[in-house]
């Protein structure tokens, strides 16, 4: 199953900014870790972690599919993963 469209909420989108990542990277690892995506607890259905083009590390949760389309993933938030370097 494919996601083709991306929702984004106020609250992802401010996170995204303040958080300085970029939208691209954030799609690209909900699309290709869909299939291996983990349930999250909290207020979306799906958690996926992911890397920038910089090797920045972040999660993003969202659900899918989005008002009952398939092709659809509406994005809840997304964080830096902090790392002991």
């Amino acid at each position: 199953m494919e996601i083709e469209r991306f929702v984004w909420t106020e609250h992802a989108e401010a996170r995204r900014r303040q958080r300085r990542l970029d939208a691209a990277d954030i799609e690209l690892a909900i699309s290709e870790g869909h299939a291996n995506r983990q349930v999250n607890d909290g207020r979306a259905e799906w958690l996926v972690t992911g890397e920038t083009a910089d090797g920045t590390a972040f999660e993003a949760i969202y659900d899918h599919p989005h008002l009952d389309d398939s092709g659809a993933a509406r994005i809840v938030s997304v964080w830096r993963i902090e790392t002991d370097s």
